[in-house]
């Protein structure tokens, strides 16, 4: 576990963590953000999503809320008409934390960490990265349109060289952003101070960022008063705190999705016929209501309607149809049998299904889709653990099917979480064993073409072999619910999940 507690350009007085009460400058006014995300490292491939969220360090290429692509260390970008060549410039004048100038060579390093460590990067056909002057030139082997896109990822924050310590490994998250780190505390919390970038400043000067896993534990802090932004709640404290004075919950589907991925290698679950019966047993429209408290949560398909290039409205919605499901596996040969749990050649229709217990709805959502499944003859077992719980099974070749939460906008562009999850022998957080030979041509075929007409074909045929073939089973999309304290004005919500936005946040008095 990462534990270190350090301070830069600051007293005592800031260094230690836990809330403490507003100072009376409008200045010093502390803005406590909750989240359940623990700094488990500095490394930015574990936790540079805090990083930038946090407004501490910035990726090559950021994503505004609306979806635009804009620069952020970089000014912009340029595609040369060979269609290999990219170039991006460093924002003029930019500065890191510690005033060094930032340079070609920093992207460049940023890049090749976030290739070594990440999953997104390392997918880019990368031919040479060099400098010219002060713009990067990235070559690529192939045509890769989704670039600037795939830029945008958390890993490669670029941070200063002053960032590494002795040992060449990240130990400060020394960055470009509008907030610098003034103190961190363990994995609890992380302090941060506005940095002049020029022009105006942030009308939030300092920020706290608490690490609090427990979902029942943020939600008391918001009704307390002790949060001023709290993100991920559980659903049933949402109208709790609605109900008090000083808070306010906003809430919006996002580009993620509560998805049942499955071991198709497994003889269960390589016959097509029982995935689909599984599916039609599901009542994604009762968790969404009962559980989540958030019925347009529902998931009728894999990706949300916010991903308006990606959802397919032309795919037939996935209701549950219990009489349907019980056909289907009967044609597959599973028949009752003793304690009402079907048998097929002598062996139980039985899995286990892995569900991470730091998200807090997802266990509610299993018992209640056990129930769901056991009236059809299909007994689920549970079993509930940290989040390395999937892909340790997934390492050891023990797993069967699993309950998470899967973002399809590590990067803007979905295919980013396509491309691992289905063109690949092994994956980390999604099916095993499920080789489709048109998806693993159709998904190069996507990143490669600039034609967008042609990109709309592929997306949509794409979409409707994952909606037929059901590799992952999708239960619910996910709402991205924020409480804010009256004491500052409405926040802006990034559905990308990529900032806080702090710096466009004020006080309400």
């Amino acid at each position: 576990m990462f534990r270190r507690s350090f301070t830069f350009l600051v007293g005592a007085a800031l260094a230690g963590a836990g809330l403490t009460a507003a100072p009376a400058s409008a200045d010093e006014r502390v803005l406590n953000v909750v989240a359940p995300w623990q700094v488990t490292s500095l490394d930015p491939a574990d936790t540079g999503y805090i990083a930038a969220r946090m407004g501490i360090a910035e990726t090559i290429i950021g994503v505004e809320p609306d979806g635009k692509l804009v620069g952020l260390v970089a000014s912009g970008w340029t595609l040369d008409d060979d269609r290999l060549t990219w170039r991006f410039p460093v924002r003029a004048g930019l500065r890191f934390h510690d005033g060094t100038p930032v340079t070609p060579a920093d992207m460049i390093a940023a890049i090749e960490r976030a290739r070594a460590s990440g999953e997104t990067l390392a997918a880019v056909p990368i031919a040479s990265i060099s400098a010219e002057g002060s713009t990067m030139v990235l070559k690529t082997t192939t045509p890769f349109a989704p670039l600037p896109a795939f830029l945008t990822d958390y890993a490669a924050i670029v941070l200063a060289p002053s960032a590494r310590g002795a040992d060449g490994k990240i130990a400060a998250w020394i960055g470009t952003g509008p907030y610098r780190v003034t103190a961190i505390d363990g994995d609890r919390s992380v302090d941060v101070a506005a940095f002049d970038r020029g022009g105006a400043m942030p009308a939030v000067r300092r920020a706290r960022y608490h690490a609090v896993p427990q979902g029942e534990t943020r939600a008391s802090m918001v009704e307390a008063g002790d949060a001023d932004v709290a993100y991920t709640l559980l659903p049933a404290a949402v109208p709790r705190i609605n109900a008090g004075s000083r808070a306010k919950v906003q809430s919006i589907t996002i580009p993620r999705a509560r998805v049942m991925p499955l071991n198709v290698g497994l003889p269960i679950f390589a016959d097509l016929r029982v995935r689909q019966a599984i599916n039609l047993g599901i009542d994604r429209a009762g968790i969404a209501a009962a559980v989540l408290r958030h019925p347009p949560s529902a998931a009728t398909q894999l990706l949300p309607p916010i991903l308006a290039d990606w959802h397919n409205p032309a795919l037939p919605p996935y209701a549950r149809d219990v009489a349907r499901a019980r056909t289907l596996l009967a044609e597959a040969g599973w028949k009752p049998g003793e304690g009402g749990v079907l048998h097929k050649d002598g062996a139980p229709l039985r899995f286990t299904i892995l569900v991470l217990a730091n998200r807090p709805e997802l266990p509610p959502m299993a018992a209640a889709m056990q129930a769901q499944l056991r009236e059809l003859g299909i007994d689920m077992q549970i079993r509930t653990g940290p989040g390395s719980i999937v892909p340790q099974a997934q390492r050891d070749g023990t797993f069967q099917a699993g309950l998470v939460g899967r973002t399809y906008v590590n990067v803007p562009d979905p295919i980013a979480t396509i491309l691992p999850d289905f063109t690949r022998d092994k994956t980390v957080w999604a099916q095993s064993g499920w080789i489709n030979a048109e998806i693993r041509a159709l998904v190069p075929e996507y990143i490669a073409s600039f034609d967008d007409a042609r990109r709309a074909a592929l997306r949509k045929r794409i979409t409707e072999i994952l909606h037929a073939e059901l590799p992952v089973i999708p239960v619910s999309w996910f709402e991205h619910t924020v409480a804010v304290s009256t004491r500052v004005k409405p926040v802006p919500i990034d559905p990308y999940e990529q900032r806080y936005l702090i710096d466009r946040m004020a006080w309400a008095n």
